[in-house]
């Protein structure tokens, strides 16, 4: 069966199809550009902003520290390619984070591990970059300047 055929007998379907992808382009579009005005607006009220890259890595198994809150407010996040992460105002400031790691399981599908959600004070000084990570062994969040 072709292409052809395919659309000939379900040409509601191909056209759903589109409408879908054509919307999620369009809806990532939109979101990445607010995302940008966003950044630009925070940077432009406080340029003194520290950024916080968050650990995330995605091979076999994968791991991720997740921001909730920042002084119980909702963060400001931004991306650099692929690398995610979030500002902080100098000084001190309580964030609400996670870890989690999944990997393959040998009777389940996929086995997953998490901290739940975690309060933590970080300290920053003014215009310098940090990384936020976990380290599994000690069973604690990381915090380092880059």
């Amino acid at each position: 069966m072709n292409l052809m055929e395919i659309f000939q007998q379900n040409p509601y379907v191909i056209i759903a199809i589109c409408v879908v992808s054509i919307s999620s382009l369009l809806y990532n579009f939109i979101r990445i550009k607010r995302q940008n005005v966003s950044n630009k607006n925070f940077l432009a009220e406080h340029p003194d902003a520290a950024k916080i890259y968050l650990t995330a890595k995605a091979i076999i198994a994968s791991e991720a520290v997740q921001i909730f809150t920042v002084n119980d407010d909702h963060p400001e996040t931004f991306y650099e390619g692929s690398k995610s992460g979030f500002y902080l105002l100098p000084g001190q400031s309580t964030v609400e984070i996670s870890y989690s790691y999944t990997r393959p399981g040998i009777l389940y599908k996929n086995v997953t591990q998490s901290t739940g959600v975690v309060k933590k004070t970080l300290e920053v000084e003014a215009g310098k970059s940090y990384m936020l990570g976990f380290d599994r062994e000690e069973e604690n969040f990381t915090f380092e300047e880059m």
